[in-house]
């Protein structure tokens, strides 16, 4: 039960983090257009990273299963990730926005 907890946890903390990537992108595409897309995807991939990598302390100075904790994680922003994008390239009518 334990194990499951923790990875749902983590699950949901990589569901956040891709949900902030991806009001951030939305957010600079109304301003800048689709060139928004380059400025801001070495960022979204550093708050990727950052995540995995605090998933990783965690569970190296705590009890926590890492491989469960990176599972999770990794699942969560993977997940997320083609949610969102999906969402973005076909607009929130499923027509895509030229």
């Amino acid at each position: 039960m334990v194990l499951f907890l923790t990875g749902l946890a983590a699950f949901v903390g990589g569901a956040l983090v891709s949900w902030g990537n991806y009001l951030l992108l939305r957010s600079l595409m109304n301003r800048n257009g689709e060139k928004a897309i380059a400025m801001i995807s070495p960022l979204r991939t550093l708050l990727s990273v950052a995540y995995l990598l605090i998933l990783y302390l965690i569970g190296r100075r705590t009890e926590l299963n890492s491989t469960v904790l990176l599972l999770g994680g990794a699942l969560g922003l993977t997940i997320l990730l083609t949610f969102f994008t999906f969402r973005i390239t076909r607009g929130g009518n499923g027509e895509r926005k030229e």
